[in-house]
């Protein structure tokens, strides 16, 4: 009866503890919606068209954004600003590429392209709002200070806007091209809307299983004190102390 008492206690306190101590499981690294980055406001009736090749007064228009990521991560979401002018439901489609260089007068290169979406939803002109939404696969890496492309190709008769964002003073690189012409550099560098999350890594995970639990607690405290480029040293401060101790309950639960 005590020690099941005494047990109860431990959990409470340790459940205690890491709620005050569990870090959010992604971040935003870029976002450009809102007057203040905080929200979901854009203009849509103002855009730079995404279209296809069959598209009358258009003929194929591709468009790149380039950002620079705030922090380490996964991709875990994102969200885009687009509308349509309707044509032929049957027909509508973007093609949005996460990539790792400057846009060249082809599609990027399967070594370049880091993430890929098909966005076929667009169903009427309210399509905008919400802005939609469009889930990473987990394995794609985003540095901090590095600077990266999201590219955005229509398919054979889709003509559709992406939205531009509503601070006049945010700009970033921002090219398009039509169909077999060059890049054309936009200035001012006016800035459509996105925003891209990652979640964090999982360096808490000591033992590698993909989930923070009590095992990777125990082996935080097998190694206490000094301790030379371990992966209990979830700091990378030199010491596996309380610190580290912090960083697991921190995280505790599944890797994102």
């Amino acid at each position: 009866m005590f020690t099941c008492r005494k047990s109860l206690i431990f959990g409470s306190i340790l459940l205690s503890v890491i709620s005050a101590y569990r870090s959010d499981a992604s971040i935003t690294v870029y976002n450009n919606f809102g007057a203040d980055h905080d929200g979901w406001n854009y203009q849509y009736n103002l855009g730079w068209t995404v279209a296809g090749e069959y598209v009358q007064s258009q003929y194929g228009v591709e468009q790149a954004m380039g950002f620079t990521s705030t922090a380490d991560g996964f991709v875990s979401d994102i969200w885009v600003a687009m509308f349509y002018v309707p044509k032929d439901p049957g027909f509508d489609i973007v093609t949005l590429y996460l990539a790792h260089r400057q846009p060249g007068n082809v599609p990027p290169a399967p070594e370049d392209v880091m993430e890929e979406w098909r966005i076929t939803e667009f169903e009427t002109w309210d399509q905008w709002n919400p802005p939609i939404h469009l889930e990473g696969s987990g394995t794609s890496f985003l540095e901090e200070n590095k600077h990266y492309w999201l590219w955005a190709v229509g398919g054979e008769f889709t003509w559709c806007g992406w939205c531009m964002n509503e601070d006049p003073y945010l700009t970033c690189p921002h090219t398009l091209r039509r169909e077999g012409e060059d890049w054309t550099q936009i200035y001012p560098a006016t800035a459509s809307a996105f925003r891209v999350d990652v979640a964090l890594p999982c360096p808490a995970d000591v033992n590698g299983s993909g989930i923070v639990d009590i095992d990777d607690l125990f082996d935080v405290l097998a190694v206490w004190g000094t301790c030379d480029a371990c992966p209990e040293d979830i700091n990378d401060d030199g010491m596996v102390n309380i610190d580290d101790v912090f960083e697991v309950l921190g995280n505790w639960g599944p890797c994102p």
